[in-house]
């Protein structure tokens, strides 16, 4: 009957780890997903807030305020 535990508890480590592997790809593929979504609106607003920002200080060196 030992043989049997054993079994049982290596068929159970081997699920446990196909699950965990799997549920890892799926987060990893939805990150992916996600990031590809945001990041060039985001890259656009970054952008926009360093020409807004650049501008700014070149105004005032230019204005010597």
């Amino acid at each position: 009957m030992p043989v049997l535990a054993e079994t049982a508890t290596a068929t159970t480590n081997s699920t446990l780890i196909t699950s965990l592997t799997e549920g890892l790809k799926t987060v990893a593929a939805d990150m992916t997903t996600s990031l590809s979504s945001v990041l060039p609106v985001a890259l656009g607003v970054v952008g926009g807030v360093m020409v807004i920002t650049f501008g700014v200080k070149i105004f005032k060196k230019i204005t010597g305020k």
